[in-house]
C-alpha cells in the first residue's frame, strides 16, 4: 500500500497501449523492491513521495545482522556440544564395555577421522609405531599438520620406524620437522605392528591383516601392555640420525645383516625377510649375497649352516642378556 501511495505521486502519463502499461508496472515493481530493501523511503516533502538511502548503510547494516546472526550460531553450537560432551562419554563408555573394551573402525576415512578425534583429545603423550619402512610424502604431509599442532601445545612423542625409513628423504623432512618441536624418533631393525597410543589410555592397532579395519582400544589393563611393549621396542631402537652419520650408520648396518641373518638360520625367504625388516628384496638379496661371499657359501643352505656355526648370533645373544639371563 505504501509502495502504491508513494508511487502515485510520481509523475506519470496515463498508458496508451499495452507496453506502456507494462512500463509503469516495472517502474511499481521496481520501486516497491527499493522500499522493502530499505534502498528508498517515504518522503512527503519529495516531489517524488520517496528518498533514496545510502547502499554503503543498508550493506553495513545487513552485515551487522548477519555477523550477529552467525555469533548467535556459534554460540548455540558450542553450548550444544558441551551439553552433549558428558553424553558423548557415558556413550562411548558404555559401548566400549559392551564391546569388551574396544570398538572398531572400517576403512581409512573412518579410521583416520576416530585417530584424529583421539589426537584433539590428547593432552599429554602420543606413542607410535609405524612398521613398513618408507612412507609416502602424501601421507606423511598429510599427517604433519596435526602432529605438528599436538607437539605445540604441549604433548610429547615418541615414533618407531624401521632402519629402512632413513633412506627416504620425505621420513627424513618429516622426522626433522616433529625433531624440532621436541619428538623422538628413532628406528628398529625388526618387524612390529602399527601402533599409536594416546595419553596411555586409547590405543589403536589393526584388526585384520590388509589394515583396513582398526581397533580402538580403551581398555585399560590391554592398553598397559601395549605401552609395555612399547616401551621395551624403544629401549631397543637406534636415534633417528641421517644416513652418513658414521656411528649410526654402522650400527643400522650391522643390525641388518644380524637380522637377516637369523632370518636366513630360521629358514625364511628373501621375501618374508625383506617384509618383516621393511626393506626390498632386492636390498635383501645383496646382503645375502655378501655374507655368502664372506662365509664362502655356495647355496642358501650352507650360508645358514655357516652363520650358525660361526656363533655370531650367539655373540649377539650374550650382549642382549649380559647377566645370563635367555
Amino acid at each position: 500500500m505504501l509502495a502504491q501511495d508513494s508511487a502515485s505521486r510520481l509523475p506519470t502519463q496515463q498508458p496508451d497501449s499495452a507496453s506502456g502499461s507494462q512500463a509503469v508496472e516495472a517502474r511499481e515493481d521496481s520501486l516497491e523492491r527499493l522500499l522493502s530493501s530499505g534502498l528508498a523511503v517515504p518522503d512527503e516533502q519529495s516531489e517524488t513521495g520517496f528518498t533514496p538511502v545510502n547502499p554503503e548503510t543498508i550493506g553495513s547494516y545487513v552485515v551487522a545482522e548477519i555477523l550477529e546472526s552467525s555469533a548467535r550460531s556459534a554460540i548455540n553450537l558450542l553450548r550444544v556440544r558441551e551439553e552433549l560432551g558428558p553424553v558423548l562419554a557415558e556413550y562411548r563408555n558404555n559401548q566400549l564395555r559392551n564391546a569388551y573394551g574396544y570398538v572398531t573402525h572400517t576403512d581409512f576415512p573412518n579410521i583416520n577421522a576416530a585417530i584424529r578425534l583421539a589426537a584433539r583429545e590428547c593432552r599429554g603423550e602420543v606413542l607410535t609405531s609405524q612398521p613398513g619402512g618408507a612412507r609416502s610424502a602424501a601421507v606423511l604431509g598429510e599427517s604433519l599438520p596435526s602432529t605438528l599442532e599436538m607437539l605445540d601445545r604441549g604433548v610429547t612423542m615418541k615414533t618407531i620406524y624401521q632402519h629402512n625409513a632413513r633412506s627416504s628423504s620425505a621420513t627424513r623432512d618429516f622426522v626433522r620437522a616433529i625433531q624440532e618441536r621436541g619428538a623422538q624418533v628413532a628406528t628398529l631393525d625388526e618387524n612390529f605392528d602399527r601402533l599409536i597410543i594416546f595419553d596411555r589410555t586409547v590405543a589403536f592397532i589393526p584388526a585384520d591383516d590388509d589394515r583396513r579395519v582398526a581397533a580402538e582400544i580403551r581398555a585399560p589393563a590391554v592398553v598397559s601392555f601395549l605401552v609395555a611393549l612399547f616401551e621395551r621396542s624403544w629401549i631397543r631402537a637406534l636415534p633417528f640420525t641421517p644416513p652418513g652419520r658414521d656411528r649410526a650408520t654402522t650400527r643400522i648396518t650391522d643390525d641388518l645383516e644380524l637380522a637377516i641373518m637369523r632370518h636366513i638360520v630360521a629358514g625364511d625367504t628373501d621375501s618374508v625377510t625383506a617384509g618383516q625388516l621393511g626393506i626390498s628384496v632386492r636390498r635383501c638379496q645383496e646382503y645375502v649375497a655378501r655374507m655368502s661371499a664372506k662365509l664362502g657359501s655356495r647355496s642358501r643352505a650352507q650360508l645358514g649352516y655357516l652363520i650358525a656355526k660361526s656363533g655370531l648370533l650367539d655373540n649377539v645373544s650374550q650382549e642382549a642378556a649380559p647377566d645370563g639371563s635367555p
